[in-house]
């Protein structure tokens, strides 16, 4: 209980700095001048057919609660509209910051009537020079003036999420500067933690790092995918806005099933005599990377499906990652004592669930607080890579053994008086370590699968056989099944 609440306190600590760090847009006031005259509205439209003037008709149109107006996922289009009021006359400009729209508009209304508009905005389009990846529209705003302003846009299999905010010249120019040295900060730091683990492979031959290492790319990949830095490239349109394809889903799901993957390859040997648990992973990974099959290929049957069916799709792959991730931390439950990493994945995860969680369920407590996924993502995964790197590589220092240490082992025990034949074989020959090893190969495990569970490099598994073989003067793989067996 200690421990937990050690691991308790480490992550509010985190969460207050992330709570800290978003604090850069009050909704009241943000230029001094430029005031919103009411809340943000919203509007879900299934059949496509609104323009900005039936939506300023509607009698009946929500008002958003949030900093960032939510409007779920499906297939609609989502408007939004506020109205600012302006003291002086000054030019802003109005930030959307999300790049993953499929489509966005934005009509400019004074008095009713339409000053200004932009259709049909496609993908991560970069209105230069006064956007950075994102969305960023000048306006010009009279003294003593009121305008509305609509917004709407498709996000097809995304939520609909329209974070905004208004940025004076300053504001806008020291944005692209914290964003530059943040984002630089964070993808450096990434991309060392990655080459670190890489270059333990390749020294101590362990695959699990190398499988972590190829779940973090993943993640970063994602990561430059929402915040917008693959779109405007000349790659962009055959990878995002294919009619055939869309490698966005392959990076989700490819992050998602090397995560996974990872996980069950160290704890996996725990589950020898447990079926049900084995049969439960495969079933669940086999469901994701169904879902990745039929993702990547969305551009192919979307068209044909109809709101409430994407809704149902939507629904379905979101229950297959929550039980995957229910399943993983079953597994760190189920091993807590007997396998020390355990600890180390816990602490490693928590701050990951908690940002994906908090802003969904706290948004509306947080009027205050601009929070954005990928900034909370990235954060997060940080935390997730260090965390899970010293724990791997502080097990991998623990179980490692040199093959001189071994053979020097197994000529110690040559010159030990020799065993008498008639003597009968048990377990009290072996350490706990060569019987998980042992009972693992004769369950069919391959001498890289059981390095991953293990943290010890194949050749090291390869020994640990021969000593074991050595000591049970067996010969061959059978009789190793066979002692198993009899000593099950």
């Amino acid at each position: 209980m200690k421990f937990l609440s050690y691991i308790l306190m480490v992550c509010l600590l985190f969460l207050s700095s992330i709570t800290d760090a978003q604090k850069v847009f009050e909704l009241q006031d943000f230029s001094g001048k430029l005031k919103y005259t009411g809340e943000i509205a919203y509007w879900v439209d299934t059949t496509f057919k609104l323009n900005s003037a039936q939506i300023d008709r509607l009698s009946n149109l929500p008002i958003s609660e949030k900093v960032i107006p939510d409007l779920g996922w499906g297939k609609f289009r989502g408007w939004i509209k506020l109205s600012v009021k302006s003291d002086k006359n000054q030019r802003v400009f109005l930030q959307i910051h999300n790049p993953v729209f499929d489509e966005i508009d934005f009509y400019f209304y004074k008095n009713g009537q339409l000053i200004s508009s932009l259709e049909n905005i496609s993908k991560g389009t970069i209105f230069r020079p006064h956007s950075f990846r994102l969305l960023t529209v000048p306006l010009v705003l009279g003294k003593d003036s009121v305008y509305q302003i609509y917004v709407s846009g498709i996000s097809k299999f995304n939520p609909v999420k329209f974070p905004i905010r208004f940025l004076d010249q300053n504001g806008l120019d020291e944005f692209r500067e914290s964003e530059n040295l943040y984002n630089g900060l964070m993808l450096g730091f990434m991309a060392i933690l990655i080459i670190l683990n890489i270059l333990i492979f390749a020294f101590f031959k362990v695959r699990i790092f190398l499988v972590f290492s190829l779940s973090n790319i993943s993640f970063v990949f994602l990561y430059l995918y929402l915040e917008g830095y693959l779109f405007a490239q000349e790659y962009s349109a055959f990878f995002f806005e294919n009619s055939y394809f869309n490698f966005q889903y392959l990076i989700y799901y490819s992050f998602q099933f090397f995560n996974f993957y990872f996980v069950w390859s160290i704890y996996r040997l725990y589950f020898l005599n447990k079926p049900v648990w084995t049969v439960t992973y495969n079933v669940l990974i086999s469901l994701c990377l169904i879902q990745g099959f039929l993702m990547f290929f969305l551009p192919l049957w979307e068209v044909y499906l109809t709101h409430n069916q994407i809704l149902g799709i939507g629904l379905f792959t979101r229950l297959g990652a929550l039980f995957l991730n229910i399943f993983m931390l079953a597994l760190i439950i189920k091993t807590w004592r007997e396998k020390p990493f355990s600890a180390w994945m816990l602490i490693a995860i928590l701050p990951g669930w908690f940002s994906y969680a908090v802003p969904r369920f706290a948004a509306v407590f947080m009027h205050e607080f601009w929070v954005t996924l990928p900034f909370l993502y990235s954060l997060s995964s940080i935390w997730n890579v260090l965390f899970i790197t010293v724990g791997l590589f502080l097990e991998l220092s623990k179980n490692y053994k040199s093959i001189t240490e071994q053979e020097t082992e197994v000529q110690f025990e040559v010159l030990k008086e020799p065993i008498q034949q008639t003597k009968p074989l048990n377990v009290s020959h072996l350490s706990k370590r060569e019987i998980e090893i042992l009972q693992a190969f004769a369950n069919g495990f391959s001498y890289q699968e059981i390095s991953d569970a293990m943290f010890i490099s194949p050749h090291t598994v390869r020994t640990h056989l021969k000593n074991i073989y050595n000591k049970l003067e067996i010969n061959s793989k059978a009789e190793a099944i066979r002692w198993v067996i009899e000593h099950q």
